[in-house]
């Protein structure tokens, strides 16, 4: 895997980009001051988390190149990159960690992309031992497994509903 780092511009405070061999995809991370948590970050844009998301350096570049300034020669430094990999096979780990990548939950990590998939009824969980901000599905059955992208979290939760009290936020 490569990843390659860069100071962010306008909304973003930082930005990463790079290419992941087990899942054959460019991938570009987007981060802005975290909302509520001074000193910390938060994810504003997560693409490439997928198998097979970003093709080419060119597609992750696209997504990167209006949160940070970019070198002229990064889409060969990714390519490159790529092209290393090609004799490199899976490991037994790999291997065995491969049907639960294609068995996760969808790739959204942030707010606006889980209100974009749906997830648009604002609740809050609570059990014993967690309270969570979630947005649901607005016809989720909230007495079964249901998915949940959890706004703290910034990211997506498979959620047994019997184990909370789940009311609207």
């Amino acid at each position: 895997m490569s990843r390659y780092n860069f100071a962010g511009k306008g909304v973003a405070s930082s930005v990463a980009i790079g290419y992941d061999r087990p899942l054959s995809t460019f991938f570009v991370q987007v981060m802005q001051p975290h909302p509520r948590i001074e000193g910390e970050e938060a994810t504003y844009i997560w693409k490439g988390s997928a198998p097979g998301e970003l093709p080419t350096a060119a597609d992750a570049i696209a997504v990167a190149a209006d949160y940070a300034d970019l070198p002229k020669d990064l889409g060969a430094k990714l390519e490159t990159d790529r092209l290393k990999t090609l004799g490199t096979f899976e490991g037994p780990a790999q291997l065995a960690a491969k049907p639960f990548i294609q068995a996760s939950p969808p790739p959204i990590h942030t707010e606006a992309e889980a209100r974009e998939a749906g997830y648009t009824r604002a609740v809050i969980a609570d059990s014993t031992h967690h309270t969570l901000e979630l947005l649901i599905e607005p016809g989720a059955d909230l007495d079964s497994i249901f998915l949940a992208f959890d706004r703290d979290g910034n990211e997506m939760l498979h959620v047994h509903g019997w184990n909370f009290t789940i009311e609207p936020e």
